[in-house]
């Protein structure tokens, strides 16, 4: 009975020590995921505070018009034969053939081959008269009926090439001016650190258009007296602070989402190590001066 009681004494002994390590590893577990949910804790709150220190908010968002660029189309490679020049608009029908009006076509329907696009600006190209059939999207440059077959949606036009097959365009050029300042509680921002982003659907191409502030097309960013932050006549330049404040004017070109008449666009405003406000450009008329900024 002795030898009985000395073993389950020792059992026990050992049982006993094995639930302390395993206490003590548990408790060693516990006491890591609490400092590692902690450290994530402050981590985010750290990100949420820095957030919320950087913002820029949008008071308003005016139409300045279409912009000041061109695209000629020629009726053969090497940009000969005839020739149409059409500024930024959408031409189908007789206005594809006789795009100045003055009673004269100078274009003829699937006869051309080669384009030239202005810098900044965008252009579509479609098979047939009312927009529709394939389409070839290209930016400013001179194309060659390779780039425009390398270019079309399907690709060479669904295999047999894009030569003499173009009967209505579009030319994509669009000019906005955003007024926007920092948040209330915001800290300072540097120029460099603010870009914005406009995004859209318009068929059959998605798309956006961005840039900082400071390198936005057509003449960058100033304050609203049209001084930078020094109060010198300039444009803000990358190094320059923006502080609480400070309202500017920010002038943009959209080259890719070109506005229709009732539709809506997304806009985003992004600060570097801070945060991005989102809102919705509503253009229910195209009017120049018009305020697109949707507010609900």
């Amino acid at each position: 009975m002795k030898g009985d009681s000395g073993s389950i004494g020792i059992g026990a002994m050992i049982v006993f020590i094995a639930l302390i390590l395993v206490a003590a590893v548990a408790s060693t577990v516990i006491i890591k995921s609490v400092e590692n949910l902690q450290q994530k804790g402050e981590d985010t709150s750290n990100d949420t505070r820095l957030s919320l220190s950087k913002k820029a908010i949008l008071t308003s968002a005016y139409i300045l018009g279409d912009s000041d660029c061109e695209a000629e189309l020629f009726q053969h490679s090497g940009f000969g034969g005839w020739s149409a020049t059409y500024p930024v608009g959408s031409y189908a029908g007789n206005d594809f053939l006789d795009p100045d009006n003055d009673g004269v076509n100078e274009a003829v329907s699937d006869d051309a081959t080669t384009i030239k696009i202005d810098a900044g600006c965008e252009v579509i190209l479609y098979d047939e008269d009312d927009f529709s059939g394939w389409s070839a999207r290209l930016s400013g440059g001179d194309h060659s009926l390779a780039s425009i077959n390398a270019n079309a949606l399907p690709k060479n036009c669904g295999g047999g090439g894009c030569n003499d097959q173009i009967s209505s365009l579009k030319v994509l050029g669009f000019e906005m001016q955003l007024h926007w300042t920092l948040a209330a509680g915001s800290d300072e921002v540097t120029a460099g650190e603010v870009s914005w982003t406009v995004t859209c659907v318009s068929e059959p191409f998605a798309g956006y258009d961005g840039d900082t502030i400071v390198s936005s097309n057509p003449y960058g960013s100033t304050l609203l007296d049209g001084t930078n932050t020094a109060g010198l006549d300039a444009k803000i330049v990358d190094s320059e602070i923006i502080e609480h404040g400070m309202y500017v004017k920010t002038d943009i070109a959209l080259k890719i989402c070109y506005p229709e008449e009732g539709e809506k666009m997304q806009l985003t405003i992004h600060i570097d190590g801070g945060a991005t406000t989102y809102y919705t450009l509503s253009f229910r008329g195209l009017d120049v001066g018009t305020n697109v900024l949707f507010v609900s």
